[in-house]
């Protein structure tokens, strides 16, 4: 959790809270109902970034977590990662290298949008998983990536309108 929050800005909304069953049965029957039976034990935390996204942690203790054996599952299914937005993101990419995260890949630059001296790269956190971090927000990247997209499409009707006509 504080990697969370000293690395991507996340701020905790209350104190991190460690439940056992024994001792708290009512939030098994209440909040935990999703969970199988065999859960018994687990601390999480809450936290908000500052446009308002939650982020849910939890650290499973009884049963034990599996550890990933792979370094970068990009293949496994569910959701693939975060994606955050920085205005400095070599900075954030030197900090969570630093914190014990690890950068994944190049960078992508966004210039091809024309969205010139924005990028984004892909990153770890200690723990595996994968956040991206882009230095413009994502709903400029795909709007202006969408714009690009219909521009070529329209451009590929126009060459096969003109290669047919000749």
């Amino acid at each position: 959790m504080s990697w969370y929050v000293r690395n991507l800005g996340f701020e905790l909304l209350a104190p991190v809270r460690h439940l056992k069953k024994k001792d708290h049965p009512e939030a098994f029957t209440t909040i935990f109902v999703s969970y199988p039976e065999e859960m018994r034990e687990l601390k999480f935390a809450i936290l908000t970034s500052g446009n308002g996204v939650g982020l849910e942690l939890f650290q499973f203790i009884h049963p034990a977590p599996i550890l990933r054996t792979e370094a970068f599952e990009y293949t496994r299914v569910g959701f693939f990662h975060i994606c955050v937005t920085d205005p400095n993101p070599e900075r954030l990419v030197e900090n969570v290298v630093r914190d014990g995260g690890k950068q994944l890949g190049g960078w992508m630059d966004y210039s091809q949008y024309g969205l010139a001296g924005h990028k984004g790269a892909y990153m770890q956190d200690p723990w595996g998983n994968v956040v991206e971090v882009m230095s413009i927000s994502i709903e400029r990247v795909c709007s202006a990536g969408g714009a690009l997209a219909w521009m070529l499409e329209q451009q590929s009707q126009e060459d096969k309108t003109k290669v047919s006509s000749s």
